[in-house]
């Protein structure tokens, strides 16, 4: 059985995505914030991590240096699962070494096994950290006249 390591501060995300995760017949393992996060997986080494960006005392940011930093988890697959508002963020963990960063609010429990799924199949997306994002900055302003 594939253990995914969910990350995220928010019971009822959290909820939602461990019930599809668990009936896909995953393991799931939660961390309520970044901290607990990283001293779970000094603990042992998960298939895929899904984080979220924003948590309290330690950020996803820091939790995928932390994985990148540490040999046990470097190659370990990281999706990030974030707000719209942190597209700054996502662009970030993206350079960093995240697979791919899919937009909370409109994610669906099912995208993400299909995602979780192609990325333990092997499939990627190249070495572009851009083609690695759903979450898209927005096309700049036209100047007002």
């Amino acid at each position: 059985m594939k253990t995914i390591f969910f990350v995220e501060d928010d019971s009822v995300v959290v909820q939602v995505y461990r019930a599809k995760l668990l009936r896909e017949g995953f393991g799931v393992e939660v961390a309520e914030d970044g901290l607990v996060a990283v001293k779970m997986l000094a603990a042992g080494k998960p298939d895929v991590v899904v984080l979220d960006l924003m948590m309290p005392k330690l950020n996803g940011v820091d939790v995928l240096k932390y994985i990148r930093a540490t040999p046990a988890l470097k190659e370990t697959p990281v999706i990030i699962l974030s707000n719209a508002h942190m597209t700054r963020l996502a662009q970030e963990a993206a350079a960093i070494g995240a697979e791919r960063a899919l937009l909370k609010s409109s994610c669906t429990p099912g995208q993400l096994i299909e995602v979780i799924n192609d990325l333990l199949s092997g499939k990627t997306v190249g070495s572009d950290p851009s083609k690695r994002l759903a979450v898209r900055a927005l096309p700049p302003t036209k100047p007002q006249t």
